[in-house]
């Protein structure tokens, strides 16, 4: 058995070597027959014109990349905006122009009295203001201005007569240094504190409130606001 297998793998052996040397033994060796024959065409040394240089050198063959800017998105941005705002601005100036001259011949006219609701009292409220605006609580005769506020029950004029009788009399009693430009507040604090001065701010606050405010008192109101008046110059008359 021994031998048989022996016999086999010799067997083997010798047909791989037959097949390797008939593998070699066909292939055939090709020789190259090409024949290279030198012409003057590819032998003749080329050479460039001279200008050829200057012929590239127009400006159709310069290629350069030139750097563009890039926008400031916001910039542009900023720019549309006050251009648009410039716009608007001059179309509608003339219009403002046009009510700032009306507002200022109204104030003129009128005072701090300007108000689509105050046109119909108008005429009065100049009447009123040529009436207290200059008005030198030491040369008038506050009283006999008083009693006709009340006869023509304008009370809100009545009340104003009221205070300014007030500060005639403090002013009297050497206990403020009036002016006519001085406000409340300072009258104030020019008192010593005490119920003078307590009172007198109450006096203020409703003068205040019912002049500058604007608000409409009747008879009965004004006799109540009198009595604390003619309450507090009593006092300071003592």
């Amino acid at each position: 058995m021994r031998k048989l297998l022996v016999l086999f793998i010799m067997a083997q052996f010798s047909f791989i070597t037959n097949a390797q040397e008939h593998l070699l033994d066909s292939i055939a060796v090709v020789k190259d027959t090409t024949k290279y024959v030198k012409t003057i065409d590819y032998t003749a040394k080329r050479s460039f014109q001279e200008a050829i240089k200057l012929r590239y050198t127009d400006k159709e063959f310069v290629y350069t990349e030139e750097e563009i800017p890039e926008e400031n998105e916001a910039s542009s941005t900023d720019l549309s905006f006050l251009r648009a705002f410039a716009s608007f601005m001059q179309a509608i100036f003339p219009f403002l122009l046009g009510g700032f001259v009306v507002f200022i011949i109204l104030k003129l006219v009128l005072g701090s009295e300007i108000g689509f609701w105050n046109f119909k009292k108008g005429k009065k409220k100049v009447a009123e203001k040529l009436v207290y605006e200059d008005e030198d609580i030491h040369e008038v005769d506050l009283e006999a201005l008083l009693a006709q506020a009340i006869l023509e029950q304008n009370f809100r004029l009545a009340v104003r007569y009221n205070y300014l009788s007030v500060l005639k009399e403090l002013s009297n009693k050497k206990l403020i240094d009036y002016h006519k430009d001085k406000t409340n507040t300072a009258y104030t604090y020019e008192l010593e504190q005490g119920t003078i001065r307590e009172e007198f701010s109450y006096l203020s606050y409703v003068y205040t409130y019912v002049w500058y405010g604007d608000f409409p008192i009747d008879s009965n109101d004004f006799n109540k606001i009198k009595e604390k008046y003619s309450s507090f110059k009593t006092k300071v008359k003592k």
